[in-house]
């Protein structure tokens, strides 16, 4: 029960602040603000917890705080939807971006933390 009270918590606070990024940055680019945000924050997360788990924390941030915050589903339905329009220049742009800032996101903010931290 406290695992899904977490997970609840954590998922509320990221799913407001998802919403309040997309209102501020233009479509469809919020969304893909916030999925490289979300990449960015889950490597430095993994990093902190990978040998030192707190597994309430781990719980309220990544499947609550992140699992509110980062928006594959809604990415998914931004490309349907440029493609609907046939703005193939946006989403391609978007697509690719999307995919290697969220990578290199992940990837950069894990190896930073290590760092940080050791």
């Amino acid at each position: 029960m406290v695992n899904l009270l977490l997970v609840a918590v954590g998922g509320a606070f990221g799913s407001v602040l998802r919403f309040g990024i997309g209102n501020h940055v233009n479509f469809p680019f919020g969304t893909m603000t916030v999925n490289i945000l979300g990449a960015v924050f889950a490597g430095s997360i993994y990093a902190v917890f990978v040998d030192h788990i707190n597994h309430r924390a781990f719980m309220l941030l990544m499947p609550g705080f992140l699992g509110g915050f980062t928006t594959f589903s809604a990415f998914s339905l931004d490309v349907l939807k440029l493609w609907e329009q046939q703005n193939f220049n946006i989403l391609f742009l978007y697509f690719i971006s999307t995919l290697i800032f969220s990578l290199l996101g992940v990837w950069l903010s894990y190896k930073i933390t290590l760092w940080y931290f050791s």
